[in-house]
């Protein structure tokens, strides 16, 4: 019977962890922006905390905004690879002899690479 995986280790979609985290990013820098707000009408040890809000978002906010869920811890084991086998050719009728399909490769010159540009024919 073949191994069953859980649809989790198919990992995150990568437009909603980006969007996830811009919301994340956009929380935490509105949350920054009333902490400097704060700063002209807070008193006493309230500056302190306003202060550090100030400076420690944007860091956290940088750090959020950069994290990428990858998800998909459980990896799927590699299947073992097919085996290829040679079956024997079978033996060519007078019937089959009227099918055969024989290909003829162009003249290197007409493949594009190098030597002359021009078209076959062109006036010199």
């Amino acid at each position: 019977m073949a191994k069953s995986y859980d649809v989790t280790s198919a990992g995150v979609n990568p437009a909603e962890d980006r969007a996830h985290r811009m919301r994340m990013y956009f929380i935490a820098m509105s949350l920054r922006v009333a902490c400097v707000v704060s700063l002209f009408w807070v008193r006493d040890w309230w500056v302190l905390l306003s202060a550090a809000g100030a400076i420690i978002l944007p860091w956290f906010a940088v750090l959020v905004g950069n994290a990428v869920a990858h998800g998909g811890e459980q990896v799927p084991d590699q299947p073992e690879p097919l085996r290829l086998e040679a079956a024997e050719p079978e033996p060519l009728d007078a019937s089959d002899a009227a099918h055969e399909v024989i290909v003829i490769d162009v003249d290197p010159e007409r493949r594009g690479g190098g030597g002359d540009s021009r078209e076959p024919g062109a006036a010199q």
